[in-house]
């Protein structure tokens, strides 16, 4: 009889070790399922403009500009993305940005409250290549509340001279 008993009690004892352990894996399960479905709520609007931004970026434009439009606050500074493919042959290409054109005195003075930089150096761009670039803007503690409207002329080399290789971009700067 305690044979059996013996037999019995430890029978019981990997049923309930199996048990617990199942239970264990169960609860990890749900867990993991909760704190993705909370990972999803933490990821912001710009996470996902920056997303669709890479996104918007991937076709047959040949000068592309996926964020066109952000908001700066004075004393702060930004960066906005441009994507150069180049078509033919290998070339250099030179990219310009300048504030677009003013109306009058008071758009021309808004327009050089905000600093800019960006590499306006030659780029050598081989043939069916890409090139990403980047623009920053800085807007100064004082600036005017506004939206700044800057052109973005990408040039290539044709014939020995600088000609526009694509439409002119637009990027906007807001300040609130």
């Amino acid at each position: 009889m305690t044979k059996k008993a013996l037999e019995l009690s430890l029978t019981f004892i990997v049923a309930v070790i199996l048990a617990i352990a199942l239970f264990s894996f169960g609860i990890k399960f749900i867990y993991d399922i909760a704190h993705e479905t909370n990972e999803i709520d933490k990821i912001s609007t710009g996470g996902l403009d920056k997303k669709f931004a890479q996104l918007s970026c991937e076709s047959a434009d040949k000068v592309c500009i996926g964020i066109i439009r952000k908001m700066i606050s004075g004393g702060n500074f930004d960066t906005f993305g441009i994507k150069i493919i180049n078509i033919g042959e290998t070339a250099s290409f030179l990219v310009e940005v300048k504030p677009s054109k003013a109306f009058d005195e008071q758009e021309k003075e808004m327009l050089n409250n905000v600093n800019f930089k960006y590499n306006n150096n030659e780029i050598m761009i081989e043939k069916n290549e890409e090139k990403r670039l980047g623009i920053a803007f800085e807007v100064p503690r004082d600036a005017v509340s506004g939206t700044y409207a800057f052109d973005v002329v990408v040039k290539n080399i044709v014939n020995g001279e600088f000609r526009q290789y694509d439409e002119i971009e637009k990027i906007y700067v807001e300040v609130p």
